[in-house]
């Protein structure tokens, strides 16, 4: 939709109707089965049924149908876009699972309900660009189609099968793996190197009531604060929130610490000068606006943090965490990455249990063994 005018971006939806609705309408023919159509579509996807008195007969028109539409239809689909001059690229994702539904109405004006359709809407939505996922239900009934698929992982408490369009991208369980992640993983927001200003400045005016601000140095917060750019969005972004009540707390390390002093050693680096220049810059900011930065506290931990972090409202429902593990890689004759340039992660309450953790991490240091210096 975002690359096409209207009318061929409409173009493109009617093929992919046309050519999915056909494709199913010969097999259910030439298979006789009893009913197999798409109960709803909308524009880009759809649900479809399949029922037959003789089960391997829905069976194999289902399973018929989804790998025909997966090695024939989508090629044919992306020579007809290209032809037509459609910007994009076609992906189809496939979903195949068995159960009971519930029906009320006639004909297709009736509704229809169950568990099962509500998990293979999800499955639907969580299987990878290209591939069929089916259900270890479909799996135990699909006969001689059993082979096509392999067995990838667990979905909402159901072990899932793939078959994939195009094995030259890997197998399915790499293709699987690459797109779903291991289990038990959470969805995370990653970055590749550390947001902007501007993106920081955005956590901050969505604030309510804290933020904490930890890492070894907080030498960039610091030099936000006191920036002479102009605008000055962080700093105005800070003050704003200390206005409104806010609560801001700079946790960083000690700089007398031993903490400090093996870090130093490690990385090659003064810390401890850069956390004194840190210091000198925060102490600057509140002398220059006096009570207006009264609930923003400078703390010091003599413990490393392993990570930079700003986190915000911690105890709200919308609270969310930017961190960024620190690489302890020693220098050497290589190019050293920033830490700006390691990958940073924005975590927020679905994250489950890795919020939990970091949220506790960051209340550690924010409340126990510090000292607060300014």
């Amino acid at each position: 939709m975002a690359q096409n005018p209207r009318d061929r971006a409409g173009q493109a939806f009617d093929l992919l109707h046309r050519k999915v609705t056909e494709r199913l309408a010969t097999i259910a023919e030439q298979r006789r089965v009893g009913y197999a159509r798409p109960w709803r579509w909308a524009g880009d996807g759809g649900f479809l049924i399949v029922h037959d008195d003789d089960e391997s007969v829905a069976r194999d028109v289902t399973l018929e149908y989804v790998h025909r539409l997966l090695t024939l239809d989508l090629p044919h689909l992306r020579d007809e876009f290209a032809r037509l001059g459609i910007e994009g690229s076609l992906r189809l994702r496939v979903a195949v699972h068995k159960g009971a539904i519930r029906y009320r109405g006639e004909g297709n004006e009736g509704t229809i309900y169950s568990p099962d359709i509500n998990f293979v809407a999800h499955l639907e939505k969580a299987a990878p660009p290209d591939t069929v996922a089916v259900s270890s239900d479909v799996v135990r009934v699909a006969g001689p189609y059993a082979e096509l698929f392999t067995p990838v992982g667990e979905f909402e408490g159901r072990q899932i099968h793939l078959f994939a369009a195009d094995t030259r991208a890997g197998g399915a369980a790499a293709i699987w793996l690459a797109t779903r992640g291991l289990a038990g993983g959470v969805p995370v927001h990653g970055h590749v190197e550390r947001p902007s200003q501007l993106e920081k400045t955005r956590m901050i005016r969505a604030a309510t009531t804290e933020v904490v601000d930890l890492g070894t140095s907080l030498r960039t917060a610091s030099r936000y604060l006191v920036t002479t750019e102009r605008p000055a969005h962080f700093r105005d972004a800070v003050l704003d929130f200390l206005d409104r009540g806010g609560s801001y707390r700079c946790v960083l390390m000690d700089p007398t610490s031993e903490a400090t002093r093996l870090l130093s050693a490690q990385r090659g680096e003064d810390l401890a000068g850069k956390t004194r220049e840190a210091l000198t810059d925060l102490r600057r900011f509140k002398q220059r606006h006096g009570a207006a930065a009264d609930r923003l506290e400078v703390l010091q931990t003599p413990g490393y943090p392993g990570m930079a972090c700003l986190a915000t409202d911690l105890d709200d429902p919308y609270a969310v965490i930017l961190t960024s593990p620190y690489l302890m890689a020693p220098p050497g004759p290589r190019d050293q990455l920033e830490r700006g340039d390691l990958p940073h992660y924005l975590v927020a309450r679905d994250a489950g249990p890795l919020f939990d953790r970091l949220r506790s991490l960051v209340r550690g240091f924010a409340t126990s063994a510090v000292e607060r210096v300014l």
